[in-house]
């Protein structure tokens, strides 16, 4: 006779995957399988209940898991399927703590055609948000952003009105007004390239999100390239004047997303470079470096024009070399900029040797962290990053497949309360799992599948790593501490039992006790910026609890 076995308190557990605005994914999660002992049979079953904050409403993703009246012994929880509702629950903002208030009771299924429409266009909402509104909106700004935002949009749509009209003004000085159908389709022509230009910008910068700011040299050096492309194309167009706005419009588009690059990545570069609270200062001076190289570049490209002609294919053997040295001075300039933030490769490349040490337990004094001088000359921000670390990585990834993988309702248990770091009162704002098979591609969030040119090499296991709510900047390098912990431990293993992982999570706990101490004073007396870290930028963050 089959009988129904739970966890005595189903643990809730609750993700948060944050993109703009503040979204939040809470589950909660039960397992249920089927025991032929006679222990006894628990009353609640698990759920897992998902959530996204989005503008005024939350969206729920409910899964359960389908108990069906007879299960085969042999069946696993993989093979259950997933039974999955959407509601939309309106939530207000406390006025005096500013914390989110949503109610289950206010729940709106998606089954009448109004609430399917109201449906899409939060989601719609949601969309253009993520492209127009920083990550976290309005939770990540201070309230007169807000404002701020509204009147210079409205500044800038009514700029370019009078910027549109001016240069149809030009145009017509330029000769263009004797027929007023030639002058009207060659603005309406500059019109579009320039719409498909902003077009792209916006795109890009929605995007790209929030890596500016881990990877700046990476993306100065983008913007760099996008840069001398635009370049590139305006000087063919008169070679194919049938195809003006094409070629103009990806001029444009390049040039946009060179310049959203560079003023967003010269901000980051900036704030490294004060030490004296004179961000202000450093940011004015580099505007005054950067009219001044205008001028002098704007005087010395009418002399070469004069010198040379205006001919294409002149113009071209002046712009080769030109854009040669161009790229050079970029590449040297990122070459001397000094990140002291930490982000997944420069973590990775600080803690690999520190790991080693801890894993082979020599007496002898850990060898020195490197400094962040040390890291920028081995940075990589021309080609993507390889990983140094044989086995993938997944941080912060979606839930369901990873815990999948657990069939003990003990190590359930043991992985949702984090009893596996050691004694139930010991708590850490992490949680890190070992799961069989490859990471996943782009659709699990692997961090090494998508953003480096080779995967690890061991692909029979990935380490995946969540971080809590309440969790610091110290608790994510503990975490991500912990996973290369993991990873290295996991080095030519590619078919291990759950129960082997879960032993291995807590061996690599027991060294990460040992060590992580030591690490943290050697990443301050190096001069790292650990106020802040770039390890969990997706923002998918758990809230581990009971039901009631």
């Amino acid at each position: 006779m089959s009988r129904l076995l739970s966890l005595s308190k189903p643990c809730s557990l609750r993700w948060r995957a944050q993109q703009s605005p503040r979204p939040w994914r809470p589950h909660i999660l039960s397992y249920s399988t089927n025991q032929k002992d006679n222990g006894p049979s628990l009353s609640k079953p698990l759920l897992v209940r998902q959530r996204v904050h989005r503008g005024e409403n939350t969206v729920w993703t409910v899964m359960q898991m389908q108990s069906p009246a007879f299960v085969e012994p042999s069946e696993t929880l993989s093979q259950r399927g997933w039974t999955v509702d959407r509601q939309v629950i309106n939530h207000q903002v406390n006025a005096s703590t500013g914390a989110h208030v949503a109610s289950a009771s206010t729940a709106v299924k998606l089954s009448s055609p109004r609430s399917i429409a109201n449906f899409l266009v939060s989601q719609v909402r949601d969309k253009l948000a993520m492209g127009f509104l920083p990550k976290g909106y309005p939770h990540s700004v201070t309230p007169d952003y807000t404002p701020y935002t509204i009147y210079s949009f409205l500044h800038s749509v009514s700029g370019t009105l009078t910027g549109t009209l001016s240069t149809q003004a030009l145009l017509h000085a330029l000769g263009m007004g004797a027929a007023a159908a030639a002058g009207l389709a060659a603005t309406t022509n500059w019109i579009i390239k320039d719409g498909f230009g902003l077009l792209g910008g916006v795109i890009y910068a929605g995007a790209t999100a929030n890596r500016f700011d881990s990877s700046p040299k990476r993306y100065r050096f983008l913007a760099a390239v996008a840069i001398q492309v635009a370049t590139l194309a305006e000087l063919l167009t008169p070679l194919f004047p049938h195809l003006f706005v094409p070629m103009a419009s990806v001029s444009n588009i390049c040039k946009n997303i060179g310049w959203l690059a560079a003023s967003a990545t010269r901000a980051s570069m900036h704030k490294g470079f004060s030490k004296e609270d004179n961000l202000g200062d450093v940011t004015a001076k580099a505007g005054a470096q950067a009219t001044t190289a205008g001028l002098l570049g704007t005087g010395g490209g009418i002399l070469l024009s004069w010198a040379f002609g205006t001919a294409p294919m002149s113009l071209m053997t002046i712009f080769v070399p030109l854009c040669a040295a161009n790229m050079w001075f970029a590449y040297r300039a990122n070459e001397a900029v000094v990140t002291r933030s930490i982000n997944l490769e420069r973590c990775e490349l600080i803690m690999h040797d520190r790991v080693r040490h801890a894993l082979n337990g020599h007496d002898a004094p850990p060898p020195r962290l490197p400094t962040p001088e040390h890291i920028s000359a081995q940075e990589h921000f021309i080609f993507p990053y390889r990983s140094i670390f044989s086995t993938p990585l997944s941080l912060e990834p979606s839930l369901q497949r990873r815990l999948n993988s657990l069939s003990s309702p003990l190590n359930w248990q043991a992985f949702l309360s984090g009893s596996m770091f050691g004694s139930p009162g010991h708590k850490e704002e992490y949680r890190v799992l070992i799961v069989p098979g490859p990471t996943g591609g782009k659709k699990q969030h692997s961090i090494w599948t998508r953003f480096t040119s080779t995967a690890p090499s061991n692909s029979g296991v990935h380490v995946c790593c969540w971080y809590t709510e309440n969790a610091k900047s110290e608790d994510m390098l503990k975490g991500f501490y912990h996973a290369c912990v993991l990873r290295m431990l996991c080095e030519s293993r590619t078919d291990m039992s759950e129960e082997t992982r879960m032993h291995l999570v807590r061996q690599g706990y027991e060294v990460v006790e040992r060590s992580f101490g030591d690490l943290m004073e050697s990443l301050r007396a190096e001069g790292w910026e650990l106020s802040h870290t770039h390890l969990g930028d997706r923002n998918a963050r758990i809230d581990v609890g009971h039901s009631t």
